[in-house]
């Protein structure tokens, strides 16, 4: 007996569409689930929700395109996801329970007009007027820019270091709010949440329910965080003008704050640009060249040269995916395998020594107990927590992510 019967009806949860050339995205955004669907599968979820039987439905396809359309292979999709419901023969109603957990989005009180107000063409505009004037400045006087000595403290180390850390918690916090905000201003709620990109810990804002609007007005939303980092650092930069040229009067430690933060935006938006990982940038990339799955995509096409290569199992069929998009996901791929190159270069010649280098340090002063010298136990104390307490927990979360891509 077949799971889906000819004179079965379907009851289909609301869901939002949008078109996306040859496909639609719907989504069910009580559930942030989205799946991208061919045009003709969503003429077979309408013949449905009209209140045809699958048979019924099955042969009006026909008609239209003289061939029998897979109506139990999409059924089975959207039921895994939640979008339908077979209904008995003495059902005639939607049940309202639902398999699927509603996600917790965080700061629902924002309004959506209060979040258009926020990214208004006005608070844009004056966005680009402060940017330009830190350009302007950093032309007149280069050496405003920020070098890699802000880092380096000579007094007050820990305490500096707290306070830096302190501020770029605050820093990464608003960036993640500038995201969770204009989502918002396009009707899209948000969750914010502790994540990693390889080895690095990083905060995140999941707007999967950003895939339920327009593609022109996804733009926003992930530039936003970018946004309001280059729109502080400005301020920061026009700060350090107004002190070079004697307009104002900053103290030398203040003012060297000041430029470790500058430097730890711009280090942030260098970040942004690492596109072998899913940063704002990516999904900007991704958006543009209509890649909803661009480094999933890639990551099959690169499984698939080194199943060709050494003959092993048969690759995956990629052939559904149209030729201006294999294009994107074969260059991207370049992009993709040097970047990973680098990353892990960096991690073997200059990350894993230098925290060897600064574990030896640490070790030796805690080893020397706090009796022999209370500052120096305490500040090698703050010193590894921070550094080795960060660095550990996105170890920990590749690790835990690479597992479980394993078991799948």
């Amino acid at each position: 007996m077949t799971r889906y019967p000819a004179d079965a009806l379907v009851s289909i949860y609301p869901f939002t569409r949008q078109s996306e050339g040859d496909e639609f995205i719907i989504g069910r955004v009580d559930t942030n689930i989205f799946l991208a669907l061919p045009s003709d599968a969503i003429e077979l979820l309408d013949y449905l929700a009209a209140g045809k039987t699958i048979g019924q439905a099955q042969r009006l396809y026909q008609q239209k395109y003289n061939e029998v359309p897979d109506i139990e292979g999409l059924l089975e999709v959207l039921e895994e996801n939640d979008f339908v419901n077979i209904l008995s023969s003495r059902q005639t109603i939607l049940p309202t329970h639902t398999k699927q957990p509603k996600q917790i989005n965080h700061f629902t009180h924002i309004s959506q007009s209060s979040a258009q107000k926020l990214f208004s063409k006005k608070v844009l505009i004056g966005c680009g007027i402060v940017i330009f004037f830190a350009v302007a400045a950093l032309s007149f006087k280069p050496e405003i820019l920020p070098s890699y000595q802000a880092f380096v403290f000579t007094k007050n180390v820990t305490m500096m270091t707290l306070i830096l850390t302190g501020i770029n918690v605050i820093a990464v916090f608003l960036h993640e709010m500038a995201h969770l905000v204009a989502a918002k201003a396009v009707g899209v709620s948000c969750q914010l949440r502790l994540s990693n990109r390889l080895w690095i810990l990083v905060a995140e804002t999941d707007m999967t329910g950003i895939w339920g609007v327009p593609r022109n007005q996804r733009y926003l939303p992930f530039l936003a965080g970018p946004l309001l980092d280059v729109v502080l650092t400005s301020v920061l930069l026009l700060i350090l003008f107004a002190q070079q040229e004697n307009w104002v009067v900053i103290s030398p430690i203040v003012l060297q704050l000041m430029q470790a933060i500058a430097l730890s935006y711009l280090l942030g938006l260098i970040w942004q640009c690492y596109f072998f990982v899913r940063t704002d940038f990516y999904y900007v990339i991704a958006n543009f060249f209509r890649c909803r799955s661009l480094m999933k995509d890639t990551k099959v096409f690169l499984q698939n040269q080194i199943f060709r290569l050494f003959r092993f199992s048969h690759p995956t069929d990629q052939s559904s995916i149209p030729r201006g998009e294999m294009r994107v996901i074969r260059c991207y791929a370049i992009i993709y395998v040097l970047g990973h190159i680098a990353a892990f270069w960096s991690l073997f010649f200059i990350g894993i020594p230098t925290m060897w280098n600064y574990a030896s340090l640490l070790l030796g002063t805690l080893s020397a107990g706090y009796e022999s010298n209370p500052y120096a136990f305490t500040d090698a104390l703050v010193m590894g927590l921070l550094v080795f307490g960060i660095q550990g927990i996105g170890i920990f979360l590749w690790i835990n992510s690479l597992r479980l891509t394993k078991r799948r």
